[in-house]
């Protein structure tokens, strides 16, 4: 397979590697869901930890958006709040409301009705305060298929607020940057050491920006060069290895689901992890050729719809093994199964569904960013 370039498209900002890199964030939290490695020795880190593809997507999305909105400013001298906005209805929106709607319709045909309680988490989904829901309630949403949703509520809630962080950041000095970055730093740690000091169980630290914040806060801090420094010391693929040993070490921590004070260990392990990692896809020449195979940029693009899809994947797959007795029916089959639903699933979402909302975001670029 080619690899893509950007050679063809000089006023365009767009890093395919980055694309190929949100398809392994997918597939870490892909792994995080299914059993497939879970009893495996050593690759069970894939399982157990799976869970930092989360981190990863958050990192990826504050390093891009901070990347074009700088690049925004540079080229307007401001920031249309209006047009970034308008950009995340047009990507967000469609597929999410549409997903709910499709849990919602299920879980009433299964249950009959929707109760008070289940009104309230339809309710906090709909305002993308789902996350905020899940911590108040101590459990992820219960509705069919959309338990992981709260990551896209918790992203929202950072889309209100990243033009601004970052329109301000661009008229601040290096020292004042600093001084933001270890106040909120300080801020945050305290507000996590308060709910572990009451002993607030998981996963209310988990889903809230304000306890979970290293990757989104780094992603900026990548976006805006702090980084660059590094790269006069060691070499990019030295710090993505960094990065991956951070990973590994989290499997010596407690769980991320115990509250203690470990946890502020955990967080910031799995924040320096993602960042480096970004930071090495970003400024290595073999790890962007690596990253920029067109099968994975091909699923990248589409990481959006795999993410969204992938619980559903594994109810299929189940359902099949279940009913289709012919089957086979061991780990590996099902994995196949769940994961060939999902992106079969999401090739069809992005063609039929996502491109023409897509076509429409275009219209409120400033940058020219990612081709559909």
């Amino acid at each position: 397979m080619n690899d893509y370039t950007n050679k063809d498209n000089s006023n365009r900002i767009y890093f395919p590697e980055l694309d190929g890199l949100r398809f392994f964030a997918f597939l870490l939290v892909f792994l995080s869901h299914h059993s497939l490695l879970s009893k495996i020795p050593y690759l069970s880190i894939l399982h157990t930890n799976g869970w930092i593809g989360v981190d990863l997507f958050f990192v990826l999305s504050a390093f891009l958006f901070t990347k074009l909105l700088i690049a925004e400013f540079n080229k307007n001298n401001t920031i249309s709040f209006k047009k970034f906005y308008m950009r995340r209805i047009f990507r967000i929106w469609p597929i999410y409301f549409l997903f709910i709607g499709f849990s919602v319709a299920l879980y009433a045909f299964i249950n009959g009705s929707i109760g008070n309680s289940i009104g309230i988490r339809i309710i906090g989904l709909f305002t993308f305060s789902d996350n905020i829901m899940t911590a108040i309630y101590g459990e992820y949403n219960p509705m069919p298929y959309i338990a992981h949703l709260w990551t896209i509520t918790y992203e929202e809630q950072f889309y209100i607020f990243v033009p601004i962080i970052i329109l301000l950041l661009i008229h601040s000095s290096f020292k004042k940057k600093l001084i933001s970055l270890i106040t909120i730093f300080i801020l945050f740690n305290g507000i996590r050491c308060a709910l572990i000091a009451n002993n607030v169980p998981h996963p209310a630290i988990w889903v809230l920006p304000i306890t979970h914040f290293e990757s989104i806060v780094l992603g900026i801090v990548i976006g805006f060069g702090g980084f660059d420094f590094m790269l006069k010391r060691i070499k990019p693929l030295i710090i993505g290895l960094i990065g991956v040993l951070f990973f590994i070490s989290l499997y010596l921590l407690p769980n991320i689901e115990d509250i203690s004070y470990w946890l502020i260990v955990s967080y910031s392990f799995v924040g320096i992890s993602t960042s480096m990692v970004l930071f090495s896809v970003s400024n290595s020449n073999y790890l962007k050729r690596l990253f920029s195979k067109e099968l994975f940029v091909f699923l990248g693009k589409r990481s959006y719809g795999l993410y969204m899809y992938h619980l559903l994947g594994n109810g299929v797959s189940s359902y099949m093994i279940a009913k289709i007795t012919i089957l086979p029916s061991n780990s590996l089959a099902s994995f196949i199964y769940s994961l060939s639903f999902t992106i079969i699933v999401s090739i069809i979402s992005y063609k039929v569904i996502e491109t023409p909302f897509l076509k429409l975001k275009e219209k409120f670029e400033v940058i020219i960013s990612r081709p559909i």
